[in-house]
Order: structure tokens, then C-alpha cells, then sequence
């Protein structure tokens, strides 16, 4: 897929999702890297940034917000394809997410890397997003 055809797709879906960020106060921030063929890949074919505007409101964006990401996110293509296919709620998207996370495939792959000290996370409400959705 194209690099905007897939930008555009996953903005169809992400903003949409305000309960992946539940619990998480304003300006909370995620940083997506997207790789072809493995999230080793040095090549990133698409990288961009979703973050909490507001209680009502997730932005994605290409451009680097002046907010430090909280999480860095690495994704395959075809495991953010997969992931967003036919989801109808937060609970599902991350049930796959830890589904791809203990079971991975040739060319379906997720790696993260924490961007911020876990006592910081924890005051901008992640403590209670783990325990909702078990990470």
C-alpha cells in the first residue's frame, strides 16, 4: 500500500478510537512507527503521532507535536492493517495487540519502547489504563 493511502486509512480509524486513550489525561501522546517487513526494519515507511487534544478529541498527525510521545510504538504494516481491520472497540484493538505480542508472525510484528519514567506515566492517568486493558 501506498505511504498516504495508508496514512489515510489508519486516520480513518485512530481518532475515532477516543477509548484507547481512556484514563489518560490531555496531551497524553503516542508516537507510530510503521515498517514494511519488520519493525527491525531501519526504513520507517510512515511515522506519526496520535495524542489527546481533549476529553472528546484524538489527533493524529505527520507532524511532531511539541509534546514529548509517552510511548513509541513499532508496528509492521501488515500487523497495523490487521490490527484495525473489522475493531469495534478499544478492548478489541488491544486483545489483538496482545494477541500479535505473544504470538508473532513472519511480517506481523509490535514492539514499544517506553518514552517518559513509569512514576510519570502513572500521574497522567496510566496506571488505571493498564489495568483496563492488562499491560
Amino acid at each position: 500500500m501506498e505511504t498516504e493511502e495508508l496514512y489515510i486509512k489508519l486516520k480513518g480509524f485512530f481518532p475515532k478510537q477516543l477509548d484507547l486513550m481512556r484514563h489518560l489525561h490531555i496531551n497524553a501522546c503516542w508516537e507510530y512507527s510503521i515498517t514494511e517487513h519488520s519493525t527491525e526494519d531501519a526504513n520507517i515507511k510512515l511515522n506519526f503521532y496520535l495524542f489527546k487534544k481533549d476529553e472528546n478529541l484524538l489527533e493524529m498527525t505527520k507532524s511532531k507535536p511539541e509534546i514529548k510521545p509517552d510511548l513509541i510504538l513499532y508496528f509492521t504494516e501488515k500487523a497495523i492493517l490487521n490490527m484495525i481491520e473489522g475493531v469495534s472497540s478499544a478492548e478489541e484493538y488491544y486483545e489483538r495487540y496482545h494477541k500479535i505480542m505473544d504470538h508473532p508472525q513472519s511480517g506481523i510484528e509490535v514492539d514499544s519502547k517506553i518514552n517518559k519514567p513509569r512514576l510519570k506515566l502513572w500521574q497522567i492517568g496510566y496506571k488505571q489504563w493498564q489495568k483496563d486493558f492488562n499491560f
